[in-house]
């Protein structure tokens, strides 16, 4: 997958989130071949969230309880992976490319939190 059309795809939806002034913490973009989702931080639903996912979430601590100075379940990274994965079940969590978060109140570009960095590495 080319990781620069993600990074676009990205940036422009942070940009059409700015535009409407609409603040989420951060977008991302996950994708892994042609499958791509860019998605905002938000909770996620326990209802479509994939076993795989779940499972590794969980073993961090309770969805959405604060771990490591972040809701579990609550990133970006988690609900764009999700709809990966639920078109790729077979990906590994580690497999699944991301763009760099970004904030759309600023444009700034977030580093992943410690949760993330455990869920997807």
């Amino acid at each position: 997958m080319n990781n620069t059309t993600l990074n676009r795809k990205a940036y422009k939806y942070a940009l059409k989130l700015q535009m409407r002034k609409q603040y989420p913490a951060t977008i991302i973009g996950a994708g892994k071949s042609y499958f791509k989702k860019v998605e905002r931080s938000q909770p996620i639903s326990p209802l479509i969230l994939t076993n795989k996912l779940r499972e590794k979430l969980i073993s961090i601590g309770d969805l959405f309880s604060k771990q490591n100075g972040n809701f579990i379940g609550c990133c970006s990274e988690v609900n764009a992976a999700n709809y990966v994965l639920l078109k790729l079940p077979y990906l590994n969590l580690n497999e699944i490319i991301f763009s760099p978060a970004i904030r759309p109140r600023t444009m700034q570009k977030i580093p992943t939190c410690k949760n993330c960095q455990i869920t997807f590495s």
